[in-house]
Parts: C-alpha cells; structure tokens; sequence
C-alpha cells in the first residue's frame, strides 16, 4: 500500500513537472514595428487631391532620417515638375503600431494608419487657435515621389 502511494505521488509530480514546464518559445515577445518603421518609404496620396492629371500631393515617411517627405506634381506626376520638400520629424510623443504623434508647443499633428494600412488620416491640432485646426485624408499611392 505505501508503494503504491510513493508511485502515485511520484507520478503526480512527474506529471505536474511536465505540465507547468515552460516552453521558451512561448515566452518570447513578439516585437511590433513603430509607425515609422513600419510605414517607411510608403507614398501616400491626399484623397482631396485634384484630377491626377492636373495636380497629386504626396507625402513619405522615412524612419532612417526621421523626416517627411512631401511632393506636390503637377500632370499628376507622370510629366510635370515636382516640388520637393523634406521636414525634419523632430517632438515625436507617439510612435505606436499605426499611430505617430508630433507635439511642440499648443501644436500637434496626429498621424493614424487605417483600414490594413490603405488609409491614413492626419489630424492637425492647435490648443491655442482651434480655427486653425484641420483633418487631412490620405490614400496609399503606388506613384513615385521622384524627390532626388
């Protein structure tokens, strides 16, 4: 009888040793890429923009240099000239999965990614003059931003 009982308490804690083992695979973290890494070099299409064939306004983020590009084209960029200029992305407060988030100051311009990553929409907010304040609507773009 106490054999029986050492087996069965031996084969409990046998048991219970190979039921809460954990498994190292399971404990790794699955790293989400931030906004700008995961959106870098993707152009983006304002939604409001004219007829591409007279006119198209483009922006691009780059995670490298933490900057944005923006590109307004005239002939919707298949022949016109470009007016290329690249801001600095400096009073980053956010930088999540599908949102990023610059503030300074009463100012702040919210960048959020929806719909799979084909839309984004751009919220610009000034505590101290809310007339100024605008929503702008993007659209993922295959055109080039030809910015050299």
């Amino acid at each position: 009888m106490i054999k029986k009982t050492v087996l069965l308490n031996l084969l409990f804690m046998v048991v219970f040793a190979f039921g809460c083992s954990s498994n190292e695979d399971d404990n790794e973290t699955i790293e989400t890429q931030t906004f700008l890494e995961k959106y870098d070099g993707v152009v983006w299409l304002e939604d409001s923009t004219d007829s591409l064939d007279t006119y198209a306004y483009l922006i691009q983020f780059l995670n490298t240099s933490k900057s944005l590009v923006s590109n307004e084209m005239s002939d919707g960029g298949t022949s016109g000239p470009s007016n290329c200029d690249t801001e600095s992305l400096p009073y980053i407060t956010e930088n999540t999965e599908d949102t990023f988030v610059q503030s300074i100051g009463t100012e702040s311009r919210t960048y959020t990614v929806t719909n799979l990553g084909k839309s984004l929409r751009v919220k610009s907010v000034d505590t101290s003059d809310p007339s100024l304040d605008e929503i702008s609507y993007y659209s993922r773009s295959s055109l080039s931003m030809d910015c050299n």
